[in-house]
């Protein structure tokens, strides 16, 4: 009887073990490296026309805000990190906002929403990046294209909102977990950026 016990338990353990080893895979990840081009919002051309993340992370690390037109969150953030920019805690060139979904949302919409203009609802005075499913990405340190890998699964499939800092490397060193802002989230958000440098 206690054969067939211990039997059974080292065929359960052994079921286990592809458990414990993917959980040691993933903490040995290298981070990924990827950089992408993209046309930005017309109504922000004085800023960039074409926004570079590699040209752009090399100068010094950057938050990229994943947005959409009918996030609440993104608005509230977008608030905010003009805020920040107002009381100068941050600069506008440590910023730009990456439309999530540019595939089902106008231009004109996102205008409507982030645009530099009287009317936008939530104007965001930084680069704003319009990139689509079929946006070549790079290997940030050769520049060569990376096939058959989409600019969400290169940047992890951000929902909106999200926020990543991306470090001079091109790595992804930070990710948000809220929704909401608040001055403490806002203050974790500038201090991973300042972690990053």
């Amino acid at each position: 009887m206690q054969r067939v016990h211990l039997v059974s338990l080292l065929i359960f353990l052994t079921c286990l073990s592809g458990c414990v080893s993917k959980e040691v895979v993933e903490e040995n990840q290298v981070n990924r490296q990827y950089s992408f081009t993209a046309e930005t919002l017309n109504s922000n051309t004085s800023i960039d026309v074409e926004f570079d993340l590699q040209e752009r992370a090399q100068l010094n690390p950057i938050i990229l805000f994943w947005v959409s037109t009918g996030c609440y969150g993104c608005h509230d953030w977008a608030d905010k990190f003009r805020s920040a920019i107002e009381n100068e805690s941050l600069n506008v060139s440590s910023i730009v906002s990456v439309h999530r979904y540019a595939d089902f949302e106008s231009e004109e919409k996102l205008d409507d929403v982030y645009g530099t203009h009287n009317n936008s609802s939530h104007p965001s005075p930084w680069t704003v990046a319009i990139p689509t499913q079929n946006t070549p990405i790079f290997d940030f340190n050769t520049g060569t294209v990376v096939d058959n890998l989409s600019i969400y699964e290169a940047f992890n499939d951000p929902v909106t909102p999200t926020i990543q800092i991306v470090n001079r490397n091109g790595e992804i060193v930070w990710t948000s977990k809220e929704y909401w802002p608040s001055d403490d989230a806002m203050s974790e958000v500038l201090q991973a950026l300042i972690d990053a440098s």
